[in-house]
């Protein structure tokens, strides 16, 4: 099924959430995504295009099929020797019966629709795309700033301890003054990281026209699998049947093939059926018209025109050239970025198993770091630094999770799947 199908399905069904306030404080994937397809000015202008390209084809058969006019003419003659009205009317009919140059730009229209047609697919998927960035966005800027302030209370509870235990003479004031600079870099990195998520918000008003200030959750049992296949042949094979930038610079090839068919055939012939029918209703000194019918063939024979010809056929054959050569460089980007997000994906779901175990080893650690504390046999530094390990490593799993299911969404892009339905799944994952 075509994205475009999959994306008309997809307004259907999730239709009934589109009736949002202007305010929203809540909204799921799904929700958001039906508000892009509604408000999002890129898709908007990619429909348009959509739209003016297609008629393209339309205009270019035009060329091959028959014209006919119509024109009518009135004069009011007085002078010495007469007056009268004299009034008559031409109907013109001319039909192309060979014009090469028309019949390949003719085929190049057909060719651009098409082209037309798999770019608004593209800018579909696009969307999907940078509707799950976005939101991921947001949940990567809201677990920065859960674990900051969860940093920052725990600092805050060790600043107190070592302020009293200064107070009764148990440690030297190099210790309050080393927890006192963690606590105010804990506080200024909280600063910023709600300023950080004030402006992920902002991203999502952007593509929705709707403001939002509480976001679902990605659920903790969210599955985390390498790709299987694990073998790179199949996926890439995939690809170069179904990745739609390659589908697009292919039609871009034909297309300047043919168009330079159309320039190469300026030099040829070309002939064309004419038939008119006229009459003139006479002078005043006839009491009847005059009808005239003809038709005939018209041979039109290209010799010399300046060079422009060509010209023009030199430079669409460059210009073959270069649509060639851009469908190489898009080839072998296809084949690049499907192996490095495939080999992403397999490093991201080992990283998001070893960082969910380096948190719990963190935590261990941290206890036996404040033990240790405890007995005089560490230091608050010591404790200080086990304590920003084990934050920085409940961080860098939260992100690896984003970042895996960002990478899982590019690469359904990149092998040409995605769809619709891919917003619909995982929004069964949030919480």
């Amino acid at each position: 099924m075509k994205i475009t199908q999959l994306f008309q399905i997809s307004c259907l069904t999730l239709a009934v959430s589109s009736v949002l306030a202007t305010s929203v404080n809540a909204g799921q994937l799904a929700d958001i995504y039906q508000l892009a397809l509604n408000n999002d000015p890129q898709l908007k202008a990619a429909e348009a295009a959509y739209n003016a390209d297609k008629e393209i084809e339309i205009q270019s058969r035009a060329s091959l099929l028959p014209s006919l006019s119509l024109s009518a003419n009135t004069t009011s003659v007085d002078s010495d020797t007469a007056n009268y009205n004299n009034h008559g009317y031409t109907l013109a009919l001319s039909q192309p019966v060979f014009n090469a140059a028309s019949w390949f730009t003719f085929k190049q229209g057909k060719v651009l629709s098409q082209q037309a047609s798999l770019q608004f697919d593209a800018e579909q998927q696009t969307l999907i795309s940078r509707t799950v960035e976005a939101y991921l966005s947001v949940l990567r800027a809201k677990s920065e700033l859960q674990t900051l302030e969860a940093q920052e209370r725990a600092i805050k509870r060790r600043l107190d301890q070592v302020n009293a235990q200064f107070e009764v003479g148990l440690i030297a004031n190099t210790d309050v003054q080393e927890a006192q600079a963690s606590y105010d870099n804990a506080r200024v990195a909280r600063i910023s990281a709600e300023g950080d998520l004030d402006n992920s918000y902002e991203e999502l008003a952007r593509l929705t026209g709707q403001n939002f200030d509480v976001i679902a959750e990605l659920a903790e049992d969210y599955p985390i699998e390498e790709p299987t296949p694990t073998q790179a042949k199949p996926w890439l094979d995939k690809a170069m049947t179904s990745n739609l930038n390659l589908k697009i610079a292919n039609l871009a090839t034909e297309s300047a093939r043919r168009a330079a068919q159309a320039g190469h055939a300026g030099h040829y012939p070309t002939l064309s059926l004419s038939a008119s029918y006229d009459y003139d209703n006479g002078t005043s000194s006839t009491d009847y018209g005059i009808d005239t019918s003809s038709i005939g063939l018209t041979l039109s024979v290209p010799l010399y025109s300046g060079g422009s010809v060509s010209s023009k056929s030199r430079e669409l054959e460059q210009r073959l050239v270069q649509t060639q050569f851009n469908k190489d460089d898009t080839l072998r980007a296809v084949i690049q970025s499907t192996r490095s997000l495939l080999r992403d994906l397999r490093t991201g779901a080992l990283s998001v198993r070893a960082l969910k175990q380096s948190i719990k080893s963190s935590e261990i650690a941290l206890q036996a770091t404040e033990e240790g504390y405890n007995v005089g046999t560490r230091n608050v530094v010591d404790v200080l630094q086990a304590e920003q390990q084990l934050y920085t490593s409940k961080r860098d799993y939260a992100t690896a999770r984003f970042n895996f299911v960002q990478n899982l969404i590019t690469f359904k892009q990149q092998i040409g799947t995605l769809s619709p339905e891919d917003i619909n799944e995982l929004d069964r994952w949030l919480e």
